[in-house]
């Protein structure tokens, strides 16, 4: 299976998530993270909003407003976390 194939196949699977043309469109919950496995380190890219993955580069868009441009072959995962529960209560609860 090739990086892209992975990234695709991870992408597929998220709740919410819908494709435009080439891209994901990410919603902000659940949130997701992706993992990038450089040299000497592991980086989180957090919130991810938008991924543009091709055969040789993918664009990470946060909902911060951050852009990201790596290889395809640095992807090493991603994190899906669960959707929060929206609760009716608004008040610090004392």
């Amino acid at each position: 299976m090739t990086k892209l194939e992975l990234i695709t196949r991870i992408l597929d699977g998220v709740p919410g998530v819908r494709k435009e043309g080439g891209a994901y469109l990410l919603p902000e919950q659940p949130e997701v993270s992706i993992y990038l496995s450089l040299s000497a380190e592991l980086l989180t890219v957090p919130r991810v909003a938008r991924v543009q993955p091709t055969a040789d580069l993918i664009q990470i868009e946060t909902h911060k407003g951050e852009t990201y441009v790596f290889t395809s072959d640095v992807v090493a995962g991603a994190k899906v976390g669960a959707a929060e529960a929206k609760s009716g209560r608004t008040s610090a609860g004392f």
